[in-house]
């Protein structure tokens, strides 16, 4: 993975696929696509793939598309997020796929500091990194994936189960995708089950602590909010377990973490009931922060 111009490579089979799936995204697309452009390294391809937007959305990709050949868009009726991404990686050139939705942000040394990753540990298919949140204030704050995996910068199945959470802006084989499968389509959380399922069929997840990301939140979050997210982590979990592929370990880590969302589901749709949505978001905020002080 040598640098090159642009100019180069056209024609080549790019290093890495970026796969872009965009509903309505006029507001932060343009920006995702500029921070591709930026990266310090060239060779890649980015597929953005309209899911069938009522938004301004097709004409600007096809503007951004215009201002770099290394851009393509494809257009679908709309299918989803996981349906988005099936069609992306299959429109895809490059055996190195790189996810990214539309309203983050790659760092301009995401591309060279992970292809550098990904050249040191040839016995990994699935590679992520730390990153940041990023909130409407503008405010940047660090996301770091769990402190054990930083040891041997490996993250087992057992460590994503207990997670919830994988990652921005993670890389991936294409034997990966065909293993798996691809992406539920008819689920909310498709792509933490991707990661999962890679995981279970035995591909290693070799995971950098360099912050190469962010990821944009643009609205207040409601207690809501999480009672949706925590529901679609419970799905992915039972799904995970009905695939079968689970040790006895991974499958009683499953189990414990599905058991603990669902008191986290009955805790916010409780509290919900006596102060309102944003009266309760606010209220567990507050004991997290509190918390996380006190280990600090």
């Amino acid at each position: 993975m040598s640098d090159c111009r642009p100019e180069d490579i056209l024609g080549a089979k790019p290093s890495f696929s970026i796969l872009v799936p965009a509903y309505n995204a006029e507001v932060t697309l343009a920006e995702t696509v500029e921070s591709v452009c930026g990266q310090t390294f060239f060779d890649w391809e980015l597929v953005i793939v309209d899911d069938g937007s009522t938004d301004s959305t097709p004409a600007l990709a096809a503007d951004l598309a215009a201002s770099d050949p290394r851009i393509r868009v494809v257009t679908q009726a709309n299918r989803g997020t996981g349906g988005a991404y099936n069609t992306a990686v299959r429109s895809a050139s490059a055996d190195l796929l790189v996810m990214l939705s539309a309203d983050d942000l790659l760092l301009p040394e995401h591309l060279t500091s992970m292809g550098a990753h990904i050249r040191a540990n040839p016995d990994a298919s699935v590679f992520t990194c730390d990153g940041y949140f990023q909130y409407e204030d503008g405010r940047l704050v660090p996301q770091d994936l769990n402190d054990r995996w930083r040891g041997s910068n490996e993250c087992t199945l057992s460590d994503l189960i207990a997670a919830c959470f994988f990652g921005i802006g993670g890389v991936f084989r294409r034997e990966v995708f065909d293993t798996v499968g691809g992406f539920r389509e008819e689920l909310y959380a498709e792509d933490y089950l991707f990661w999962l399922l890679a995981l279970a069929h035995g591909y290693r997840h070799r995971y950098l602590d360099e912050r190469l990301a962010v990821h944009r939140r643009f609205s207040a979050q409601k207690s809501a909010d999480t009672v949706r997210m925590r529901k679609a982590d419970v799905r992915t979990l039972q799904e995970l377990v009905a695939s079968g592929l689970l040790s006895a370990d991974a499958l009683k880590v499953a189990r414990a973490n599905i058991a603990r969302l669902e008191r986290v589901i009955r805790v916010h749709t409780a509290l919900t009931s006596v102060l309102g949505d944003r009266g309760a978001a606010r209220l567990i905020a507050s004991v997290r922060g509190r918390y996380s002080r006190q280990r600090q």
